[in-house]
Formats: C-alpha cells, structure tokens, sequence
C-alpha cells in the first residue's frame, strides 16, 4: 500500500491501484502494442468515484501508519523503561555486591594482617627464646671452659706438687741442709699461695658470671613476655575495631539495598500501569485496522485473480521463446564440444612425444651414470690397496722401533735398580752405625750426669761433647757417603750427605731431653 498517486494508464482518467501498477510495471517491457504501452483496468462501472475511494484508501493507510508506528514507539519506549529500570537495579544490586564483597575482602585483609601481626610476635616471641637458649648455651660453654681451665690449673699445680715432692725427696737424701734447700721451701711456699689464689679467683669469676648470665636470661625473658603479651592485645583491639566496622557498613549497605529495592519496584509497577494503557489502546486501533483491512483485501484478491490469468497466458509465451532458446544453445554446446575434443587430442598426442623423448634421454643418462660408478669402484679398491700397503709398512716399522725402546728403557731401569738398592743398603749400615754412636753418647751423658752433684758446672760441659760429637759424625757420614757413591750418581750423594748432615738434629732432642733437671736448677738458684 502506498500514500502516492498512481500515474494514468491508457488514455483513460483513471488511475489503478498499486497492484495494478505493480503488475502493469512488471508486464510494460513485454507488451509492444496499446496506448502509451500500458495496460487498464476498467473500473468505470463500481458506482463510486475513483479518486474519492483512492484519497480515503491514502488516509486511512496513512492513519494506520501512524497508530502503528505511535504503538511501536509506546511498545518500544516501554520496552526501554522496562530494560532501564531492570538495568538500573540490577546495577544497583551489582554494586552492593561489590561493595559487600570488597567489605569483605578488606575484613579478610584486616584479619588476614591481625594474624600476621601475631605470627610475626609468635615469631619474635620465638627468636627472642631461641636467643635467650643461645645466650644460656654460651654461657654454659663459658662456665665449660672455665671449668676446664680450672681443672687444667689444678692438674697443673698437682703435677708441680708431685715435682716438689719428688724434688724434696731428692733433696732430704742428700746429706745436710744448703741454701738451695731453704730456697726451695720458699718457693714452694710462694707457689702454693700462688695456686691457693688463682683457684679462689676462678671459683669467684665463674659464680660472678653464671649470676650475671642468671640474671641476663631473667631479664631478656621478662622483655619478651611483655612484648608478646603487648602485641597480642593490640592485635586484639584492632580485630575488634575492624569488626564492629564491618558490621556498622554492613547494616547501612543492607538498608540502602532495601531502599533501592522499594524505590524500583514503584518504576516496576508505573511502567505496567502504563504498558497496560498502552497496550489498550494499540488492541483498539489494531482491531479497526484488522476490518478495514480484510475490506482491501477482499477488493484486491479480485483484481489479483485477473492479473493472474494475464500472468498465465504471458508466461505461456516465455515458455514458448525459452524453448527456441535451448535448442539454439544446445545446438551451439555440441559445436563447441567437438572443438574442444579435437583439441584436447592434439594436445595428448603431443604430450606423448615430449614423453618419448624424455624417456630416451634418461636411458642416455642412466648409461653414463653406471658407467661413471663402476669407474669410481674400481679407483676406489685401487686406493684401498695403497692404503692398506702403506699401513702394513708404517706398522712394522713401529712396531720395531718400539721393541728397541722397550728393550733399552729395561736394562736402563734394571741398572738404576741395582745402583738403588746397592746405596740403600750402605745407607741402612751407615744409619746403624750412627744410632749405636748415639746411644753411646747417651749412655756416656747420663753416667755423668749421675755421677755430679752440681749442674751448673757440668751441663755446659755435657751439651759440649754431644754437640762435638754431632758435628764430627756429619762429615764422616759424607765422606762415607762419597766414598761408596759412584761418579755417575752425583746428586744421589748430596742427598745422602744431606740427610747425613740432618742427623745432628736428633742429638739435639737427646740433649734437650736430658738437660731439663739442671735448667731448672738453675732457675731456683
């Protein structure tokens, strides 16, 4: 349906009806006769005034136009509050949630920092104890060594007294009473004062310190407990804090919830009263369009059946041309058909002699290619041979030149050998002999040292010939030693003479461990 007016048909004054014109549109460039080159529709004998009924058709269609366009706005602006106000609250309801949920979240936070905060004095409260057991453990390894050193003291001062003891038996054997005698009680004395005071120091040191650790381990402990007990009622206050907050925010979002719900079910139920109103309204003037309608309706299936017999007879004729038209175009696909066998044979043909050709060069290939490879064959066995003769040579060779080495290399370390254990005997005689020397000179010392009575006349005495003795045994043993060793052994020699001469050392412990009694003699003098 359209609000336009219809152009005129024929030579006629009447205009037909939009189906008219779409049906005479459709069928203009087919028809070559008629005025103008249309066809009309008489309709001069209904009783009414064409253009009247034409003019009330428009408004009425403009009408149902705009009841329909007015009840589409109201359907699609109430569809809008409906859509807004669902949107609003359930933007409402999305961020009470978020707001209920980062609520949450942040008690969690508090609650989740309050553990920490307690973990944390957990933790110092923990070090602090495992500080206080440190410091318990050091002091225990000070008293230890305290302890120690005390017992080393007296262990000291026992060997000192069994050391007077021995001395003053020594001395009561002696006959009559010197000077160094009263010396010796005197000093006695002075060391036993001496150890009497160094023990009283140490057992008042030791209890100063194992007071003061006492004390110490109190006092850090006191420390710690305060501040366990400190940082757990802070933690507690803040929980509480924390939580009377949650819950104050809590009630005030509960509330403004149920506020927001009211306030959107009031728009709910406005928008319903007024979809109600709407949707009356649009029934009313649906119901006036529905019989004006079905009216048009039945006016345009009459017309409609017409145009259809016309369509009927023209489509009768479109058959007719369509068939010349096929049997022209299946006329011209055989003609086309045969060119293209033709030339698909042509071209067959020729791909078969490119193919021929192809094949007869690459046997021409294959040959060379066969020929070539028994050509390598046969140059590679060749080089195989050299190479297999010039190894077999290098080989022999190698193998002689190895048996004189292995020969030469066994009589020289069988030479070695012998010269080895021919100086490692002289150097066992030579060691026996200078152990015996030793011992002699030992025996020799102690008989004169039991045989004086003063030690500070004969102890220079007695490191002298020792010392005379060492030297003099040096440089027979590296005359020994030259003598035996042959010209070919040099640097053995000076080796031997070396150790030699490193024998003197030994006399020296001898002596050192013989002269104690007179140094110490002495020092009482």
């Amino acid at each position: 349906m359209t609000d336009q007016q219809t152009p005129v048909f024929g030579s006629g004054a009447e205009s037909p009806s939009p189906f008219e014109e779409l049906m005479g549109r459709g069928s203009a460039p087919e028809s070559s006769g008629g005025a103008g080159g249309g066809v009309a529709f008489t309709t001069a004998f209904r009783g009414y005034d064409k253009d009247e009924v034409d003019a009330a058709f428009a408004n009425l269609s403009a009408r149902l136009r705009a009841e329909t366009e007015k009840a589409a706005m109201l359907r699609d602006r109430h569809e809008r509050a409906g859509e807004q106000l669902h949107q609003r609250a359930r933007e409402t309801v999305e961020r009470l949630e978020k707001e209920l949920a980062a609520a949450d979240t942040e008690r969690r936070e508090v609650v989740a920092r309050l553990e920490r905060d307690l973990a944390d004095s957990q933790k110092k409260h923990q070090a602090l104890s495992e500080k206080l057991g440190g410091s318990d453990a050091e002091h225990r390894g000070t008293i230890a060594k305290l302890e120690a050193e005390l017992a080393a003291s007296q262990a000291k001062i026992a060997a000192s007294e069994q050391k007077i003891e021995a001395l003053t038996e020594e001395l009561s054997d002696s006959s009559g009473e010197s000077d160094s005698r009263r010396n010796f009680e005197e000093i006695l004395r002075v060391a036993e004062e001496q150890a009497s005071t160094l023990i009283k120091n140490a057992t008042i040191q030791a209890d100063r310190l194992l007071e003061a650790a006492r004390g110490e381990i109190n006092a850090r402990r006191g420390e710690a407990q305060t501040d366990a007990e400190a940082i757990i009622a802070r933690a507690e206050h803040d929980a509480q804090q924390v939580r009377l907050r949650i819950e104050t925010e809590l009630t005030a979002h509960q509330a403004q919830l149920e506020r927001e719900a009211q306030h959107a079910a009031e728009k709910v139920s406005q928008a319903e009263q007024e979809a109600a109103a709407i949707r009356t309204e649009s029934e009313k003037g649906a119901a006036a369009l529905r019989s004006l309608v079905a009216r048009e309706t039945t006016q345009q299936r009459s017309e409609a059946e017409e145009a259809v017999k016309e369509l009927r007879m023209r489509a009768l004729e479109f058959e007719e041309s369509l068939t010349r038209r096929q049997d022209d175009a299946q006329q011209e696909f055989l003609m086309l058909h045969n060119q293209a066998v033709a030339h698909a044979e042509r071209i067959t043909q020729d791909a078969n002699e490119q193919v021929a050709a192809a094949l007869e060069h690459a046997q021409r290939v294959g040959s060379k290619a066969d020929d070539f490879d028994r050509l390598m064959r046969a140059q590679a066995q060749q080089v195989e041979a050299d190479a297999k003769l010039r190894a077999g040579e290098h080989l022999d060779r190698a193998r002689s030149k190895a048996q004189k080495i292995i020969e030469t290399v066994t009589v020289h370390s069988q030479a070695v050998l012998r010269d080895a254990e021919d100086r490692t005997r002289q150097l066992r005689w030579q060691q026996h002999q200078l152990t015996s020397f030793m011992a002699e000179v030992a025996e020799l010392i102690r008989a004169e040292q039991k045989e004086g009575l003063s030690f500070d006349d004969e102890a220079p005495a007695a490191e002298a010939p020792v010392a005379e003795v060492a030297d003099d045994a040096a440089p027979e043993a590296q005359a020994d030693a030259e003598e035996s060793a042959p010209e070919d052994a040099a640097p053995e020699a000076e080796a031997e003479a070396d150790e030699a001469q490193a024998e003197p050392v030994e006399t020296d412990d001898v002596e050192a461990e013989v002269a104690p009694w007179p140094a110490s003699d002495d020092h009482e003098d």
